[in-house]
């Protein structure tokens, strides 16, 4: 496990040095739901309401930044 956790963080960095740091950090996202799910298909547990609102606030996050930064590349143009 530590040499494939160790691989996905080196491959994760590689990622940010060779992409978009804006294409790449959604992916966090994905991570998020692949967490719950296979949580729930290897143990049977389901998040509780404080990480589904602290989930849900990192998601907010992330659109309004999203949308601020369409604004102001609009405004720039």
């Amino acid at each position: 496990m530590g040499f494939f956790g160790g691989l996905g963080h080196y491959l994760l960095t590689k990622a940010f040095q060779l992409g978009a740091a804006a294409l790449i950090s959604p992916l966090g996202y994905a991570e998020l739901i692949g967490s719950t799910i296979l949580g729930f298909a290897i143990f049977g547990n389901l998040p509780d309401i404080w990480t589904i609102v602290g989930a849900a606030i990192i998601i907010a996050s992330g659109v309004y930044i999203a949308v601020r930064e369409y604004r102001l590349r609009a405004l720039a143009r």
